[in-house]
């Protein structure tokens, strides 16, 4: 019945680019009353809705955003170098040989006893350290790259959201269209339907050959068996489309989607394919900070012939069976790192990420290349399909006339059979065409809105807009 009511609208919409009643007139007027006469419509599921969801419920959405959320807190945890370290330690425990000991007299004569257990240990039962890194310029910069990480991980998130607007998209104008195509199938069956019944009775009457009507009974069949075939192809479309913005089949079967909030297409006002709107889109932007990543790699990897300091300080008590030791004891020390040599390990190393960088270089340029130069191209793509609606609309009216004259000849014993086949087909793939080159436009729009990162704020409006 929802696809009863996806016909009434296309065929009785006046303001419908493509009414099928400007398209195909011979439609018999039953068929329009029937197709009214249906009950309302469910709850209705807008472009700007269905991105959304995708963008929020969708499971690649998701997942962006958990990788984003992971890199923030990689870089997290590396920025913790920066702040004080605070440890406490035990190694309390019994030993069997702890009441054991060492007697010895010291230079003044004393005697002294020491606990074999714990002779030779350098920390106590409790222990309370703390460190401090001073300097260590490698370290830093390592810290440096994982926040440029994170940051790459975010744009990557904004790159991940274009794509997803676009699938989401396509599904939604893939329904729109099988719709449409459903409805002019409709229409064709019924045609098809009329002139094999007009091949029965031409053949009774002798003024049609065996094989004539015969063809006008495959044409029925055929046009029977594509319309079953669209049919399926709307269910899998409209699956499709529920696991993008993460709906379930139940809840989907109850959405009408709107034909009237997809964007009409229309030339940039710019040039989408000048430098600064291409450094901006986000696969540049990821790019541009991976090369900078590859960079302070580099100067991370120099930094290591530098020296490292820190400082340690703490507290040790040694618990009890020390005897004549000190009880607990106070320390503060310097952690001094100075390399000498290390077998050209840094050297080799400097050398490998010099590399790195010069690679990320160069990719950065040939993304640039190749993306301005993909933009241009569906630049030129979208100008052509924007003409190509026009043309189509004239040409299935061209057709649908001829349909119409040839329909009327036959009945006035002027026209074939044949022919009014010929001229049924002809008047139905005009039709389709129309159909393609109108949803065409929509395509090419998006794919260039996506290649300039432009598609997600243009379809999912504020919401989009506040994500940034």
């Amino acid at each position: 019945m929802r696809r009863h009511r996806a016909i009434a609208r296309v065929v009785c919409c006046p303001r419908n680019p493509l009414c099928l009643r400007a398209l195909v007139p011979f439609v018999p007027l039953a068929l329009v009353v029937i197709t009214v006469a249906v009950p309302a419509r469910g709850a209705t599921l807008t472009l700007v809705d269905a991105v959304n969801r995708a963008l929020h419920d969708g499971p690649e959405a998701q997942i962006a955003r958990l990788e984003a959320d992971q890199a923030g807190n990689l870089a997290s945890s590396a920025r913790s170098a920066y702040w004080p370290q605070l440890r406490l330690t035990s190694r309390a425990g019994y030993s069997n040989r702890q009441d054991e000991k060492l007697v010895a007299v010291d230079g003044q004569g004393v005697v002294r006893e020491y606990g074999l257990a714990t002779l030779g240990s350098d920390r106590g039962w409790v222990n309370v350290f703390i460190d401090q890194l001073l300097f260590d310029l490698g370290r830093w910069r390592q810290i440096e790259r994982t926040e440029i990480e994170a940051e790459a991980a975010r744009v990557a998130e904004d790159e991940q959201r274009e794509r997803i607007s676009l699938v989401t998209l396509e599904r939604y104008v893939d329904v729109l269209q099988l719709e449409e195509f459903l409805a002019l199938d409709r229409e064709r069956v019924t045609e098809a339907q009329w002139l094999a019944q007009q091949g029965e009775a031409l053949s009774r009457g002798g003024r049609a050959l065996a094989a004539e009507r015969e063809q006008a009974a495959l044409s029925l069949e055929e046009a029977r068996l594509e319309a079953d075939l669209r049919s399926q192809g709307l269910a899998d479309a409209r699956r499709a489309l529920w696991l993008a913005i993460g709906a379930t089949d139940t809840e989907g079967g109850t959405l009408e989607l709107a034909a009237d909030s997809v964007p009409v297409p229309g030339n940039p006002d710019d040039d989408p394919a000048s430098e600064e709107v291409i450094a901006t889109t986000p696969e540049l932007r990821v790019l541009a900070l991976r090369r900078k990543m590859e960079e302070i790699t580099l100067a991370a990897v120099r930094a290591e012939r530098f020296p490292t300091l820190g400082v340690r300080t703490g507290y040790s008590n040694y618990g009890t069976k020390r005897f004549d030791n000190f009880q607990d004891e106070v320390y503060v020390g310097v952690n001094f790192d100075l390399p000498i040599f290390d077998g050209f390990r840094t050297k080799a190393s400097i050398e490998a990420a010099t590399k790195a960088a010069e690679i990320a270089r160069l990719r950065y340029e040939t993304m640039l290349e190749t993306k301005r130069t993909r933009v241009r191209e569906l630049a030129r793509r979208l100008a052509t399909a924007l003409r190509r609606p026009e043309l189509a609309k004239r040409r299935a009216g061209v057709a649908r006339d001829l349909a119409r004259f040839a329909r009327l000849n036959l009945q006035a014993d002027r026209g074939t059979l044949d022919a009014a086949l010929a001229a049924n087909e002809a008047a139905v793939a005009n039709a389709q065409g129309a159909v393609d080159a109108y949803f065409d436009r929509i395509r090419a729009w998006a794919t260039l809105k996506r290649e300039t990162g432009l598609l997600a704020e243009a379809v999912a409006g504020e919401a989009q807009a506040a994500h940034h």
